[in-house]
């Protein structure tokens, strides 16, 4: 069948029938496919419980929290090849204890999708978003400080220098302070009670700067001090970003950025490292399914 998402190769036509059963209908994979994909990529392992009935086969799917599920490999010394599966269940009693409840499971009754590209991780899969997580916080830092940087700077503000002339020191401040009051200051009417009320500020008085200045031929005067020139520089941000794009290893086109289409017609022709990438993918997805697919057969059978 054309435009399946799954093809099933065997030669023979009965074993066809059944799985195509079991992924097209028990499964649902072509809905069910894509959010499974997606915490294996996210999470670098993919759990699913399969419920197995005799003679019938695996009936029904479940899908399982990664933080949840433990897997045992080496622990039972009589038999060195043995992998169970352990999931810790959190839950909380009515006097609001948290009881631990584990449960065991074989092997066969867990898929267990995961992407092994460093073995540090074993024998649990690692993140494709392993490698960009400390560059994805720092852009976000850039972002955020670039943000603050512009909208802060951006006012223009004034220099106003007052001569005082030969107002003695100590009277200075009062001298400074009346003539703010009256420039910054809009007398303004309370509505409930009647009062004069001066305290309210069109502008804040922290934007201007007030200098007293004496002696010389300095009189009063007004300067603009320029806010902030945005020349749009962002080549710190767009270097992170860059590093990010490097991290994911998805191309930019994929993402939105049009800088990164040549000439090739489409987007599939943009990266054939990133086809590579795809491919990895899935073939785990598909040797996990096979999996599935041998357990379903061998409940219904099937012993070769």
């Amino acid at each position: 069948v054309e435009n399946e998402i799954l093809k099933i190769k065997t030669d023979n036509p009965k074993v066809a029938k059944i799985l195509h059963n079991l992924f097209y209908d028990v499964m649902n994979i072509e809905f069910n496919l894509w959010p499974w994909l997606r915490n294996l990529t996210k999470y670098g392992d993919h759990y699913l419980y399969l419920e197995i009935l005799d003679k019938v086969g695996v009936v029904n799917v479940k899908p399982l929290s990664a933080y949840e599920v433990y897997r045992l490999e080496d622990h039972d010394p009589t038999q060195p090849k043995l992998v169970q599966f352990e999931i810790k269940e959190e839950t909380t009693s009515t006097i609001g204890r948290s009881n631990q409840q584990n449960e065991l499971f074989e092997n066969y009754e867990i898929a267990h999708f995961r992407l092994m590209s460093d073995a540090n991780f074993l024998p649990y899969g690692k993140s494709m978003l392993e490698g960009a997580r400390k560059v994805w916080k720092q852009l976000q830092l850039m972002e955020d400080a670039m943000l603050i940087h512009r909208i802060m700077r951006a006012p223009e503000k004034r220099i106003f220098k007052m001569d005082v002339g030969n107002i003695p020191p100590n009277e200075v401040d009062n001298f400074m302070q009346q003539i703010i009051n009256k420039m910054k200051k809009t007398p303004v009417i309370d509505q409930k009670t009647g009062d004069y009320n001066l305290r309210y500020n069109i502008e804040s008085v922290t934007e201007d700067y007030f200098l007293p200045v004496r002696g010389g031929d300095s009189g009063t005067e007004i300067e603009s001090l320029p806010g902030l020139d945005n020349n749009g520089q962002i080549e710190d941000i767009e270097y992170l970003r860059n590093k990010l794009m490097a991290a994911l290893k998805i191309p930019k086109a994929f993402l939105g950025y049009e800088e990164g289409v040549g000439s090739k017609a489409t987007l599939a022709a943009e990266d054939v490292r990133f086809a590579r990438t795809i491919e990895r993918l899935q073939k785990i997805i598909v040797a996990e399914l096979e999996k599935i697919a041998i357990v379903h057969l061998y409940t219904l059978g099937f012993e070769d």
